[in-house]
């Protein structure tokens, strides 16, 4: 018997629905920090994506019956938090944070720790990696989506156009001006 680990996600899926309810705990662990990733730059809020994510899952498991093991899980699930993140976003308006104030939540900053640099080059690169995803933040939300499924979470263009119910052509021509408009913020960072 595999280890549970090792479990593909149809696998998962499939005890879940046999009534194993632990088993679920393991989409949990394989998709939270990923969900949580794609979420807070979206909601620009680290305490609303948490909620959303709980809310994601709460979801799936809920909708888990109507899950079709003809397409990738990972899909499914990014689509689902897609369209909840989409109606939180139209519900309010998002929280935009001003770059002359201070940030009261700089301890939920991820910091990025590497053996192989020493601290002055850590340092640096987190500063870009800083002015990166702040520059990802102030991109409008469907550029701001594309950008995070394309580059962080490395989904193929035949994926995202499924998350965002977009045409594959659509979503090519959304990413190209998305890059350039992200790539217009960095030159001025400069």
């Amino acid at each position: 018997m595999k280890q549970q680990e090792f479990l593909t996600d149809i696998e998962i899926v499939e005890k879940v629905r046999k009534g194993d309810k632990e088993a679920f705990s393991l989409i949990v662990e394989r998709y939270q920090k990923g969900l949580i990733n794609l979420l807070f730059p979206l909601m620009r809020n680290y305490e609303e994506a948490i909620e959303l994510c709980q809310e994601v899952f709460l979801k799936v498991y809920s909708h888990l019956d109507q899950y079709d093991s003809n397409y990738k899980f990972s899909t499914w699930i990014y689509k689902i938090a897609n369209n909840l993140a989409i109606d939180f976003l139209r519900k309010g308006t998002p929280k935009i944070d001003s770059i002359d104030e201070e940030n009261e939540n700089e301890e939920k900053k991820i910091e990025i720790e590497s053996t192989e640099l020493n601290p002055h080059e850590c340092l640096e690169k987190k500063m870009v990696e800083e002015e990166i995803l702040s520059a990802i933040s102030s991109l409008e939300p469907l550029s701001r989506e594309l950008i995070i499924l394309r580059h962080i979470h490395f989904r193929s263009y035949e994926e995202m156009a499924k998350i965002t119910n977009l045409p594959v052509g659509t979503v090519k021509n959304k990413i190209f001006r998305a890059r350039r408009e992200l790539m217009k913020k960095l030159e001025k960072i400069k």
